[in-house]
């Protein structure tokens, strides 16, 4: 079923991020910018698999059901973080 397929590699992000973020952990002076780059993280990967880059290159449509519109049709909206999203340099 492809909603398993979908969960399972979100999982697989979440461990990851966890993982990756534990291993910074010391290099941060505050909670609130280890937490800022953790959700910047999260995001940027789930934006990543919703746009094809996930373990099973499956591209997912993110659609605007009240205009109709889908919203990753001509663009890979993970490219789009770094100009909308707060994050450290570390």
């Amino acid at each position: 079923m492809i909603h398993d397929e979908f969960f399972k590699e979100l999982y697989i992000l979440q461990d990851g991020i966890i993982n990756l973020m534990l291993s910074k952990e010391n290099q941060y002076e505050n909670i609130e910018d280890l937490l800022k780059d953790t959700t910047y993280e999260s995001i940027y990967r789930m934006l990543e698999l919703l746009d094809g880059f996930g373990i099973n290159n499956t591209k997912y449509e993110v659609k605007d059901v009240s205009k109709g519109m889908i919203l990753n049709d001509n663009c890979n909206m993970h490219d789009k973080c770094e100009d909308y999203l707060m994050h450290t340099d570390i």
